[in-house]
């Protein structure tokens, strides 16, 4: 038998037309001005709608719906043209009609960068010429009778002095006026008014919460106005994150402290606050509260319980961090629950200049549009949310964390499931686009960008860039609708934004024309080693995405294609499958389109070595080394021996012959026999041999002569012979040689090399 590493991927189409959910944009600008980083608003005509309206770029505005369905959108930060700026703060006051498409200027100034004082007029009487001061981090309730109410936010007060503002406005789309109907109308020699608490649970007409930014708030089934935390300040008039519960009767007109505390946690002005009591997991308690905290996500379901997730607060450590903690609270009861998320942050790094940031939880993303208990979006702040008409919350994007634990602007979509208390990833991105350190040392990660398609068309592929802070509504047919925010547009070119998006749960998707291909094609791939295959995966419908899984891991999603290398090893299994976005109807489980086997086979073989690998010895002499073989995938076969290159008149023998390694290595002694030949030896051709030669002539000539010249050349020819004797030859020279052991075994032939020197 032999190891296999498997890499599956699987092939079924969807039959015909399906139902999907999909994004269309609807209106605005896909890009950002990298000079500028806003695009300006098109006021046209005061009170009059058109086609070429919109709203300059803006994030943390306030937003509402009205009794006909219709949107209305109120200042926030936003881009200012005539100067360029951005952060600006805003009081414009715009109504759109998601039926025609068109947005009408409404009231407030059309000069972003006036930064304009509020005009109360006389408490609680409605006039033409009231409009609330510039303000961001605003909150809105729709009352019962379809007017729209607004409370507080940072901004401008009638004296246009900055601070946080406690002012509560009543507008009536019927007359196209604003009335002032409590708070005060300046922030005070401290920036924010104190809150009047009263007696906990007892509505007064002198109560009436602290001046605060980004709190959160919900509308009951009764009517009433909810608002929970937020920064600002408390009863002492100290400034910190809060989390206090209030309650407001539109009938009366009268607030009530319903929960929390009344004073902020130290005096360290906006940065204390109460850590959560999380209590058990999804029991209600009395003393049950979630920790301060600024910009949650905020839902009121069918049976009027109020559901609060995430935001930037405290855990149960008091740990200043980013939530994903997930709340609901009773109206009836009055008691809070913890219902999913985590307690605490994911743990504490210090930066330059003794900065300590406490990581907010990663998401746990799973399936696409599969719910499952282990889900949780990471933690995050300024998302987008909405309730459907099943009761479902939903929520996009923010700033937080994704599958990586990396911080960074989102752009996923997410639903929980009151019901079965699990959430469902949906769609967008499990990952920001790439982070990078700050010049102080701190981590940095830029948002997906977003993906718009065709104006006006809706498309699966479609997903609004990242983004933080961005306004939203639900219209009279259920489908969500999104504006803005601080994030990403079409490049990637971070900024701020004027996008208008509308999302549906359900459209007509076109069917698949075809699967997904794979190249090469799936099959099985023999080899001796560990190894890896490039697989590229290519979607032959245009416009899909494709979703894979490698390990087990969160699902990756890629525009189109998937290219790289999957590396195969006899230590496990690998898996790729693929989800095409496009032919998964909202609500359901993923289909799988396409998937393939690819099977290498790791065959039986086996490394042969020496030990020592070189010697040297002295003719007529042997050398003796070590043979080992090492078996790899399994190998158990008898293996022989040879060996070649030898030097002259030697000979080698292994003993024994064979080995069969019982799944380990196994060993034969080489021996190598040597012989006097085995060294070279060096005849001299020196300089000395023409001149013996001439001597040798000259003794021959010489016995011609007389008697006395005969004995002078004797004695040369005996010195000359004896010059031949003595510089004819040298000793012998060392001689190396390079062996070649070669191990086989059927159709598996290894080497390895022995050097051996012979003097």
């Amino acid at each position: 038998m032999f190891p296999c590493v498997l890499v599956f991927l699987t092939i079924r189409l969807p039959a015909g037309a399906q139902t999907t959910a999909a994004w269309t944009w609807m209106g605005g600008s896909n890009t950002v001005p990298v000079i500028a980083g806003g695009q300006q608003g098109v006021y046209g005509t005061l009170g009059t709608a058109a086609a070429g309206n919109i709203p300059a770029s803006r994030w943390d505005a306030v937003s509402w719906t009205d009794s006909s369905g219709n949107f209305w959108l109120f200042g926030g930060s936003g881009y200012a043209a005539a100067t360029n700026d951005l952060g600006v703060l805003l009081n414009d006051f715009w109504e759109y009609n998601p039926t025609t498409n068109e947005w009408t200027w409404m009231g407030g100034s059309s000069n972003p960068g006036a930064q304009s004082a509020g005009v109360y007029g006389t408490l609680g009487a409605p006039a033409a010429a009231n409009i609330p001061g510039c303000r961001s981090g605003a909150v809105s309730w729709t009352g019962s009778d379809g007017k729209l109410w607004l409370f507080g936010g940072v901004g401008c007060d009638a004296t246009r002095n900055f601070g946080y503002l406690n002012d509560l406005w009543q507008y009536d789309p019927a007359t196209n006026e604003w009335t002032w109907i409590g708070g005060t109308n300046v922030v005070g020699i401290h920036d924010g008014q104190p809150g009047v608490y009263g007696t906990l649970g007892t509505p007064a007409p002198g109560n009436f919460p602290g001046g605060r930014s980004n709190p959160s708030s919900w509308t009951d089934n009764s009517g009433n106005f909810w608002l929970f935390g937020g920064t600002g300040f408390d009863s002492r008039g100290d400034l910190g994150t809060l989390n206090d519960l209030w309650e407001f009767k539109p009938s009366t007109g009268e607030w009530a402290w319903m929960s929390g505390s009344r004073t902020t946690n130290g005096t360290s002005p906006g940065i204390n606050g109460w850590p959560g009591v999380y209590g058990t997991l999804g029991t209600p308690a009395a003393g049950n509260i979630p920790g301060s905290r600024i910009s949650a996500s905020t839902w009121a379901d069918g049976s009027g319980n109020l559901w609060l997730f995430g935001g930037g607060g405290f855990d149960a450590n008091d740990t200043l961090t980013t939530l994903n903690d997930l709340w609901e609270f009773n109206p009836s009861t009055s008691e809070w629950a913890w219902m999913a998320g985590s307690t605490a942050s994911a743990g504490c790094t210090t930066y330059q200049r003794g900065l300590i940031i406490c990581a907010g939880q990663p998401g746990v993303y799973g399936m696409p549009a599969t719910p499952a208990a282990g889900n949780i979006p990471g933690g995050r702040t300024s998302t987008a949310s909405w309730i459907d008409a099943s009761g479902n919350l939903w929520l996009f994007g923010g700033q937080g964390y994704d599958s990586a634990g990396n911080n960074g602007n989102l752009n996923d979509l997410w639903m929980f499931n009151p019901s079965t208390s699990q959430w469902e990833w949906m769609s967008g991105n499990t990952t920001t686009s790439g982070c990078g350190l700050t010049p102080e040392g701190n981590l940095i990660c830029t948002g997906q960008p977003g993906e718009y398609g065709t104006l006006g068309t809706a498309d699966p592929g479609n997903n609004p860039g990242a983004r933080l802070g961005p306004s939203s509504w639900t219209d009279k047919q259920g489908n969500f609708w999104l504006f803005g925010g601080d994030g990403s547009d079409s490049a990637g070119t971070i900024g701020v934004l004027n996008d208008v998006w509308e999302y549906r749960q359900s459209i007509t998707a076109p069917p698949a024309t075809a699967a997904p291909t794979f190249s090469p094609a799936p099959g099985i791939t023999s080899s001796t080693q560990a190894t890896s295959v490039s697989v590229t995966i290519a979607d032959a419908t245009p416009g899909a995405i494709i979703y894979y899984t490698i390990n087990g891991a969160a699902p990756t999603t890629s525009s189109t294609v998937y290219s790289g290398p999957i590396t195969v090893s006899s230590s496990g299994i690998l898996t790729i499958q693929t989800i095409e976005a496009l032919a998964i109807a909202a609500g359901d489980s993923p289909s799988t389109l396409a998937s393939a086997t690819y099977t290498i086979k790791l065959l039986p073989t086996f490394a042969v070595s020496a030990s020592p690998a070189s010697m040297t010895v002295t003719a007529g002499e042997s050398a003796a080394t070590t043979v080992t073989v090492t078996p790899a995938n399994g190998f158990n076969s008898t293996v022989s021996f040879s060996c070649s290159g030898l030097p002259s008149g030697a000979s080698c023998s292994f003993s024994p012959a064979t080995v069969t390694p019982p799944l380990a290595p196994a060993s034969t002694a080489l021996t190598i026999t040597t012989t006097a030949s085995s060294a070279a030896l060096r005849r001299s051709s020196g300089p000395l041999i023409p001149a013996v030669a001439v001597g040798l002539g000259l003794c021959c000539l010489g016995l011609r002569r007389r008697r006395l010249q005969q004995i002078f050349l004797a004695a040369v020819c005996i010195a000359a012979l004896t010059l031949i004797t003595s510089c004819g030859s040298s000793p012998p020279q060392s001689n190396t040689s390079t062996l070649t052991i070669t191990a086989t075994s059927g159709s598996i032939q290894q080497t390895t090399t022995f050097t051996l020197t012979v003097n």
